[in-house]
């Protein structure tokens, strides 16, 4: 993992933080007698527990200065994303066995890799700071590239090199922490901090109200007016700082926008505009004694460059190219947008309920426009172990054996629809581990499958899969989670983990890679599982299902 991401708050009471249960827990803002209307996140703090994320104790108080737990935090945020399965596997931790309390949802943030421990110990009662709840939020609704969000922040005391800056940033962008002052980023957080953080990640409509900004005045235009122009573009125009492609976008105008145009620079205007002076190109402006009144400037459409995929919980969408400007509502993980402009920095421009908006592409994958599914692409099939090297045995099961068949089985489906596949062995024999890597290198592959299976203690059992955050980490999170699923649905297996680790297979390719293992050949109940009839081919469908699903968007 990138981080050792720390999170959780010392607290003399140990507060309830559990899923409401049964009925309608819609009451009014005063629900708790410590929290009025007046607080500042009255709001934040009754979304959530209208929505079963967190409540006060039985006293009927909420205590939102004080202090939150480890473990109370891993409740809130698995509950935020509804991620509350029981957990199945051993216990990752020395420090919290499966009787603990919280032990499901510890180990499913873990799991997501939101929260992580140190030398075995997850210290469930230990502190949180802010910079390190800026760090679990952004990385819980907005993903792994949170971590590199480009740009500075306004904060006196977060520099560019501030560990936790790009979370911060990504808060900051995503309308959740106002960007001045002092963050204090190592105070301990509050109850009602987090609560906040959370509730506005969740919910679009609860935001930072006082975001900071401050109306700049206008600097005065020259009165000289060489003439009136009106733009013709397909798509909104960047006015721009200064007469370039290297300056930033000031604001944008739309088709058919009149302007006042006072000077020119090379192929640069500099007009006066609804948001005040900037520089446009000129071949998108006319003089507007030059435009043909009868002639329909709008018949031609723009086209999409480029496709993109939300990869984080929620996405903001704003009027323009910053995030200075408003906001017109956000996107949800897995919405496909299309992507018509990149325009300065990492905003790119879309349509949005049918008008022009921006969002930032460091949360979409994008692809060339009709691309779609996985024909044509080369995927690299791996089969572990091999000849000398057998891998994993027990209950009459032999790994290089059973992974061998399954990859095979695999190459075939794939072939059938319309895939390269490129096998590092198809047959028994032993394959390095940098040899492997380098068969997936001069393929150029498109992703990288390794195909295993596990052995431990008799009671470890379930199948689980891992990807690496070197390379191209998010997609290979996303490849790794796609399988898995498929796998527990389509195998029977119990659901272990998605896990972030690197075994030198999947540290070493540079394509999106994912090693999976089947399951415990160690476990009675796997094995059996894996000895029955039609197994190999239930679980290499289940493989080639899960990179459907992948790449099919």
């Amino acid at each position: 993992m990138k981080n050792n991401i720390l999170a959780g708050l010392a607290s003399a009471l140990i507060l309830t933080v559990l899923p409401v249960a049964g009925g309608n827990t819609a009451e009014a803002v005063d629900r708790y007698s410590d929290v009025g209307s007046g607080h500042w996140a009255a709001d934040e703090i009754e979304y959530l527990a209208e929505e079963g994320v967190a409540t006060g104790d039985a006293s009927g108080t909420f205590r939102p200065n004080e202090s939150l737990t480890r473990a109370q935090a891993s409740i809130m945020i698995t509950n935020a994303l509804n991620e509350q399965a029981p957990y199945a596997g051993s216990p990752s931790f020395s420090d919290v066995d499966a009787g603990y309390w919280a032990y499901d949802s510890i180990e499913r943030a873990a799991q997501l890799d939101i929260f992580q421990g140190s030398n075995g110990h997850f210290n469930p009662g230990g502190n949180i700071e802010k910079a390190q709840v800026a760090a679990v939020t952004a990385r819980a609704f907005f993903g792994e590239d949170a971590e590199n969000a480009a740009g500075s922040v306004d904060y006196e005391d977060i520099d560019n090199d501030f560990w936790a800056k790009g979370y911060i940033k990504t808060l900051v962008d995503q309308d959740i922490i106002e960007d001045s002052g002092q963050f204090n980023p190592n105070e301990a957080a509050t109850r009602a901090e987090f609560s906040a953080y959370i509730a506005r990640a969740m919910n679009g409509d609860i935001q930072d109200g006082n975001d900071g900004s401050q109306e700049q005045p206008q600097e005065e235009t020259d009165s000289r007016v060489l003439y009136e122009g009106v733009v013709d573009a397909d798509t909104p125009l960047n006015v721009r700082s200064g007469p370039g492609t290297e300056n930033g976008v000031l604001y944008t105008l739309q088709d058919g926008s009149t302007v006042d145009v006072h000077e020119r620079t090379g192929s640069w205007l500099k007009i006066d505009g609804h948001g005040g002076e900037g520089y446009v190109h000129g071949n998108y402006v006319t003089n507007v004694d030059e435009v043909d009144s009868d002639q329909d400037n709008t018949n031609s459409s723009a086209e999409p460059i480029l496709e993109g995929k939300v990869t984080a919980s929620t996405l903001m969408v704003r009027e323009g190219p910053s995030a200075s400007n408003d906001s017109l509502g956000r996107l949800s993980r897995g919405e496909t947008v299309k992507i018509y402009e990149e325009t300065n920095g990492s905003w790119v421009l879309i349509k949005y309920n049918g008008d022009w908006a921006y969002t930032h592409s460091g949360y979409l994958d994008e692809r060339e426009p009709g691309e779609s599914g996985m024909a044509g692409k080369t995927i690299v099939i791996d089969a572990g172990h091999g000849d000398h090297d057998p891998g994993a045995q027990g209950n009459g099961i032999i790994e290089k054996n059973i992974v061998l068949d399954v990859a095979l089985r695999v190459q075939s489906k794939l072939e059938n629809e319309g895939v390269n596949v490129v096998m590092t062995r198809d047959d028994d024999t032993f394959v390095s581990l940098s040899g492997r890597v380098n068969i997936a290198e001069r393929a150029d592959a498109d992703s990288f499958v390794s195909i295993h299976a596990n052995a431990a203690t008799a009671s470890a059992n379930g199948a689980e899969t891992f990807y690496d955050g070197s390379h191209r980490a998010r997609e290979s999170r996303e490849l790794a989670q796609s399988i898995q699923d498929r796998l527990v649905r389509e195998t029977d297996m119990n659901y272990r983990r998605v896990s972030n680790t690197g075994f030198y297979v999947i540290r070493n390719t540079t394509m999106p890679s994912t090693l999976i293992e089947l399951g415990f050949v160690t476990n009675t109940h796997d094995a059996n599982r894996m000895k029955q009839s039609g197994y190999e081919n239930k679980a290499a469908q289940a493989v080639v299902n899960g990179i459907d699903d992948y790449y099919s968007w």
